[in-house]
């Protein structure tokens, strides 16, 4: 007999095809920072405001916001996400100047907060069993629409100029809401009794060493989104080698985070995690080293691979942690921890890079992967945490 497959409910392939729309909607702009600054005009150090805008409201609206699925509301924040999609996807399209662009980042960084922490409570509340493996499944849906993303900016941009991108990315993210909509859905255990923004879990050991594990795979995203792009044209890479590089990244994720998820739910998901984190510290800082494009597309796929063992490990180690009813705002939480020190790296990097170059930007970025593991480690290893309870008001 085969594997059998983690349980899932009615509405779990809507759902992850929501979910890689949102990545698509998120994702379709850092293939064209370049572009966009080269028509527009604007300097390097704004790529990271365009950038670094969407993780901060990302960051604020996952603290306010999931708490919500919390309380019964996890499908209305799912279709809330995917129209927030809509409407930045149109935003990009519509805007010519910096301060539009910043604007339509921004609401378009508002549908990962809305969306994703319901979308991975979803996953984890369908069974006690295979809760890694469908939190590694949906992240590796997401990563496939986040890599999808600039390979349509890279394909599109030439023939069709800045917009159009946009607006097809934003096609996507509206058909899926319709796809959504009627679908049934589990929703998470409902909290009872507490009204408290999800900040208030980090007195929880537990969910202290799982942010600390999730903010320091993600640390990196946030400077990738930023310069990457600005660092490969300078490179010499093409546009479509570009949206190639992506891709190298996220079809390793997307085929391996499943089987990351298996190994989490068997070997544990702090080891795994943890494991995973220790080959990130290197592979972060040798990019500023590559001078040629072809060798970086290799260290992508490898950091893919590496990174679809670690995400779904430390999302598990979340899960595990989040109190009876407050698995949406556990998510939440470690979301909005993971979207502020992207933030940091987004607003940070273009300003290293254009100051010291490429080495500095991605050594710093390695050294603090290993700061916050080493952090998480010591916490883990600082005693056998106390039982998860809720924390009402």
């Amino acid at each position: 007999m085969g594997r059998l497959k983690p349980p899932t409910a009615p509405g779990w392939t809507a759902l992850l095809a929501a979910t890689a729309a949102v990545g698509i909607a998120n994702s379709v702009v850092f293939s064209l920072l370049s572009d966009l600054q080269d028509q527009y005009g604007f300097r390097d150090i704004s790529l990271g405001l365009i950038a670094g805008v969407g993780m901060v409201v990302g960051f604020v609206g996952q603290l306010l916001f999931a708490p919500l699925a919390d309380r019964g509301h996890s499908k209305r924040l799912l279709l809330w996400g995917l129209g927030a999609a809509v409407a930045g996807s149109l935003l990009f399209a519509a805007s010519s100047t910096l301060i539009g662009l910043v604007i339509a980042r921004a609401v378009v960084g508002m549908s990962n907060a809305l969306f994703l922490p319901a979308a991975r409570a979803i996953a984890a509340c369908m069974s006690p069993d295979g809760v890694a493996e469908r939190l590694g499944r949906l992240g590796g849906v997401e990563l496939a629409g986040f890599v999808t993303g600039p390979i349509i900016g890279a394909v599109l941009v030439g023939p069709l100029g800045v917009r159009w991108p946009f607006l097809v990315c934003g096609m996507a993210a509206l058909a899926a809401l319709i796809a959504l909509a009627p679908r049934p859905l589990p929703a998470p255990p409902i909290s009872q009794g507490t009204q408290r923004l999800s900040i208030d879990l980090l007195r929880l050991r537990p969910m202290q060493v799982g942010v600390l594990l999730n903010v320091a795979l993600f640390f990196p995203v946030g400077m990738y989104d930023a310069i990457l792009d600005r660092y490969m044209t300078d490179r010499g890479a093409s546009n479509v080698m570009i949206g190639i590089g992506f891709l190298m990244y996220g079809i390793p994720f997307a085929l391996l985070a499943s089987l990351g998820g298996r190994l989490a739910d068997r070997r544990g998901a702090f080891r795994v995690s943890v494991a995973a984190l220790v080959l990130v510290v290197p592979l972060t800082a040798i990019y500023g080293v590559i001078t040629v494009p072809a060798v970086m597309l290799l260290v992508f796929a490898i950091e893919g691979s590496v990174q679809a063992l670690g995400v779904p490990a430390a999302q598990s180690v979340v899960a595990q942690a989040a109190p009876v009813g407050r698995a949406a705002a556990a998510q939440g939480v470690a979301g909005a921890m993971n979207l502020l020190g992207a933030a940091v790296s987004a607003f940070s990097a273009p300003a290293i890079y254009e100051a010291w170059g490429p080495v500095a930007a991605f050594s710093i970025a390695g050294a603090i992967v290993a700061v916050a593991t080493a952090a998480a480690v010591v916490l883990q290893r600082g005693g056998a945490p106390a039982p998860v309870t809720v924390i009402s008001s």
